[in-house]
């Protein structure tokens, strides 16, 4: 932790300072310090209403033109602390051996100034970071459009391809891929000519990544044809949002984070159900980490009517606001809603699922989710980024939920491995067992599963033998093509199968 010094001892490491350089400095420092710090000022307020992520009206009053707060004692210690800083850089500069990085200096003072704040959720992200944190949090990027995975180094095998090739797993509609004809399935063996083979899935992903119109050429193995395709990158969009129709008319729909994009991929299947005339929906929110604010907004408003949303409290409180919906809804009042949630839906998913809970809307299924009521504004600023901490949020019912959580409606856990049992996980895993049985028995079906439980996994195991069903069934599902796979897959998710119980019994 940073050492807090004294007043009172005058803060020695002045006196290193010869008096020949402190004549010097001591006129024009004014000077400078003084047009330096409106400078500065001029930026930051110029950056910050720039702020993307977060509603403008958001951002702390200190960014406009009324002060949050006028305590000289308050800006009296940020000029010493500058003036101290200041002199201590240019000491450094003065008496450092090699030459000095002034921007990664300058980036590294930044981040110390938020990491000295003791939030979680508040700090500056590097320039050279700041494209991968614009990709998280806008849900856009530059690229082919396309899902991949890759093995982990230490599994590959060099008599398979797909252990140590990249493997396109799906192609976005209308993406880049899909344009040059890349299809679920195919193996990626050069990314404009570098081999893949000692790449992990984050640097092959970086790799196929770029400035929107650039071409990379891919060389592509389907089958027994390898051959090259280009593929020019442009601006894709994450689809986060995927549905499926279950038994009985039931709209499954689920989010799996909140993007700028997330709102109109919601809208857009939530009119499909509403053409189809679901008799319900359930909407999973499961490991939802959160996102942005205002398309959580939006997507609550396509639910509820003239109902309050969230109350958000600032640090001035004439800033505190409560967001009701409009009057108009997609989803009627009559059409039956279930929000699936876990430990892992944080942030704007608690935010949604809280909205719909207290105003009656839907019944929470799952198990309690993970407690985060602090929002935060998201910036560009210089090269990189910063995240600020500056608003709190409780649910309509007034409950301050953070460190805390929304308690569900029925409690039902997923599949869990507890940490004791991580390892005899792991080792069963590794094992490649699964994969054996499922190369000498192609074909799903029950009687296939009944078969791996009786002569693999036995009578006593170490997991519960749902760990063990799952695990078979999800490699099952990788192995078809991706068009096939199970979006909801009831039989096999203990939690979704309590929801369309619930829905057809209403108990």
């Amino acid at each position: 932790m940073t050492k807090v010094y004294d007043e009172n001892l005058q803060w020695s490491t002045a006196l290193f300072v010869a008096d020949s350089l402190k004549k010097e400095y001591t006129a024009s420092m004014k000077r400078f310090r003084t047009i330096l710090l409106l400078i500065i000022l001029s930026v930051f307020i110029s950056q910050a209403t720039a702020a993307t992520g977060i509603d403008e009206r958001f951002i702390p009053d200190f960014f406009s033109s009324t002060p949050v707060s006028s305590k000289s004692v308050q800006q009296d210690e940020i000029t010493i602390n500058m003036q101290k800083l200041e002199l201590l850089y240019r000491l450094v500069n003065r008496d450092f051996l090699f030459d000095i990085d002034h921007k990664l200096v300058y980036e590294s003072m930044a981040k110390g100034l938020f990491s000295g704040l003791e939030d979680e959720y508040s700090a500056y992200v590097f320039s050279k970071d700041a494209a991968d944190f614009s990709e998280e949090t806008s849900g856009t990027y530059g690229g082919i459009g396309a899902y991949i995975s890759k093995n982990y180094l230490e599994y590959r095998d060099y008599t398979k391809p797909e252990t140590y090739m990249v493997n396109i797993t799906s192609v976005f509609p209308g993406s880049p891929a899909e344009v040059a004809g890349l299809r679920s399935g195919d193996l990626i063996s050069h990314i404009d000519e570098q081999p893949v083979d000692d790449m992990e899935a984050e640097q092959a992903s970086r790799a196929l990544k770029g400035e929107p119109n650039t071409p990379v050429v891919l060389t592509i193995k389907r089958g027994q044809s390898i051959f090259d395709v280009t593929v020019i990158r442009k601006i894709v969009s994450v689809p986060t949002v995927s549905k499926d129709k279950l038994e009985n008319n039931i709209g499954y729909l689920r989010i799996t984070q909140f993007t700028n994009s997330t709102a109109d991929q919601v809208k857009k299947e939530l009119l499909t159900f509403q053409k189809d005339a679901v008799s319900a929906i359930i909407l999973d929110l499961r490991d939802n980490p959160g996102g942005i604010v205002d398309t959580t907004l939006s997507i609550a408003d396509m639910f509820l009517s003239d109902q309050t949303i969230v109350h958000v409290n600032s640090k001035n409180p004439t800033n505190n606001k409560t967001f009701v919906s409009s009057s108009k809804t997609i989803v009627p009042d009559s059409v039956p809603l279930v929000v699936l949630v876990n430990k892992g839906s944080a942030s704007s998913s608690e935010i949604l699922s809280g909205a719909l809970k207290d105003n009656n809307r839907a019944t929470l299924i799952g198990t309690t989710t993970y407690g985060k009521g602090l929002i935060q504004v998201v910036s560009p600023f210089g090269d990189g980024y910063y995240t600020l901490t500056i608003s709190q949020y409780k649910t309509p019912s007034g409950e301050d939920i953070h460190k805390v959580g929304i308690p569900v409606d029925i409690e039902i856990e997923d599949v869990q491995i507890d940490d004791e049992n991580m390892d005899a996980y792991m080792e069963f895993i590794n094992s490649g067992v699964v994969t054996e049985f499922i190369e000498a028995h192609p074909d799903f079906s029950q009687a296939n599963i009944q078969l791996f439980m009786e002569t693999v996994v036995g009578d006593d195991p170490p997991l519960e033998k749902d760990v063990y069903r799952l695990l078979l069934r999800r490699e099952y599902v990788y192995a078809m093509p991706f068009e096939e796979r199970p979006i909801a897959d009831p039989e096999f998710d203990r939690v979704l199968k309590r929801a369309i119980e619930f829905l057809e019994t209403g108990k």
